[in-house]
């Protein structure tokens, strides 16, 4: 379908625009590190609890198209205030409500995808690298612009790109879509109702907070430790664009890998590749070098992506598929954003390589985790099949 392709392309433009910057734009804002920390993991808080009610609505209430468009206009209208003289709480707050409208983006996209795709555990992977291809071009693009221009084009740059998600989904909102139903007895709306439809999740949440609390803190203050080692805007940008570039073909490898391995397998090695990346952050000191292992981190990323987002799509049925992908994403960049930015606002103020360490050895465990709750190579088969078969 050529809007859900247009969406991505969009999507990851945009998101390319801001996202590799967030904690740059507040440091030149006036935060030091532990501020950034406790912003991110407030902004982490609200994500948490935000996801889901963006879950709900697009299962249940408005449909998932629909509520992605209140979504992009909200949060494209929050970070206009960003450029404002403005005191650094309100400043803080503009982030946190930006975060929460950003909470709806993948949980919502990746339901529009799997819902709409003839055979999502083949096509999944080729329309997911495509926002991987526009992001890493537009985070690389705008790197370099804001080296001339200053950080200052960034909420213009984002509104823009936020209403142009907002536009491409119109095509889609008409599509019709089979609501979840509640079911007596279940507490929690539609999450409530995926989590009692397949108790598993728990374990696979589990998993899924342990890893990306790594990738979480990773993220966050890669950006600060490469301009600690003289890196400019650009480096971050090359940083987070190189990572995203090097998906592009990953994201395919991965749909292919998930068919041949397993998810479970998939997700446990993809998170032990990226693990090691984290623990090499400790002890590279130049931004070449860093910037290097974000090829490696690219594939592990990708493979970590699409085992979970297949792996809702095995485990839950069609209807539940928003309040499933919403899940995930309160974990990844929900609970597992809020502890690792806080502990990484901690300790990477006192020991900068230190952060790298502990962060890395939590995801460690996740893949410990992850090999015994997702689906392993016969049941991945089985319900990717199953996948490709349903009218």
């Amino acid at each position: 379908m050529l809007a859900l392709r247009v969406l991505y392309l969009i999507a990851g433009l945009a998101l390319g625009l801001i996202f590799p910057f967030i904690s740059v734009l507040l440091q030149t804002r006036g935060f030091d590190a532990a501020s950034i920390g406790l912003v991110t993991a407030v902004a982490g808080i609200a994500f948490t609890i935000s996801v889901p009610v963006w879950g709900h609505l697009g299962d249940v209430t408005l449909g998932r198209a629909r509520a992605y468009q209140v979504a992009a206009l909200g949060a494209g209208l929050v970070m206009i205030a960003y450029s404002a003289p403005l005191q650094s709480v309100v400043l803080a707050a503009i982030i946190v409500g930006f975060f929460v409208f950003a909470s709806a983006f993948s949980p919502l996209g990746d339901a529009l995808a799997v819902g709409l795709l003839p055979d999502p555990g083949r096509q999944y992977g080729r329309i997911r690298m495509l926002s991987s291809l526009s992001f890493g071009v537009s985070a690389i693009g705008a790197g370099f612009l804001y080296n001339a221009m200053g950080y200052g084009l960034v909420p213009i740059l984002w509104a823009a790109g936020a209403a142009g998600i907002a536009l491409v989904l119109v095509p889609l909102a008409r599509v019709k879509q089979r609501r979840a139903v509640h079911r007596a007895g279940v507490k929690g709306g539609s999450i409530g109702l995926a989590l009692s439809t397949q108790p598993r999740m728990w374990g696979i949440l589990a998993a899924v907070g342990l890893v990306y609390l790594g990738i979480a803190a990773g993220g966050t203050f890669l950006a600060l430790r490469l301009i600690a080692l003289g890196g400019q805007p650009s480096d971050i940008a090359l940083s987070a664009g190189v990572s995203a570039l090097t998906e592009v073909p990953a994201m395919v490898a991965a749909t292919w890998a998930a068919r041949r391995i397993g998810l479970r397998a998939l997700f446990s090695l993809s998170a032990v590749v990226y693990c090691a990346c984290i623990f090499s952050w400790a002890v590279l000191d130049t931004p070449g070098a860093i910037i290097a292992t974000r090829m490696i981190s690219g594939v592990a990323y990708s493979g970590l992506w699409i085992s979970c987002v297949l792996t809702v799509g095995v485990l839950l049925p069609g209807p539940l598929q928003a309040s499933g992908q919403a899940l995930n994403q309160m974990m990844a960049g929900g609970v597992a954003a809020v502890l690792g930015n806080a502990i990484g606002g901690v300790i990477y103020g006192q020991i900068a390589a230190g952060l790298f360490a502990v962060v890395g050895s939590i995801g460690l465990v996740g893949a410990v985790v992850a090999w015994g709750t997702l689906p392993g190579r016969a049941e991945s088969r089985a319900g990717l099949a199953v996948q490709r078969n349903s009218p």
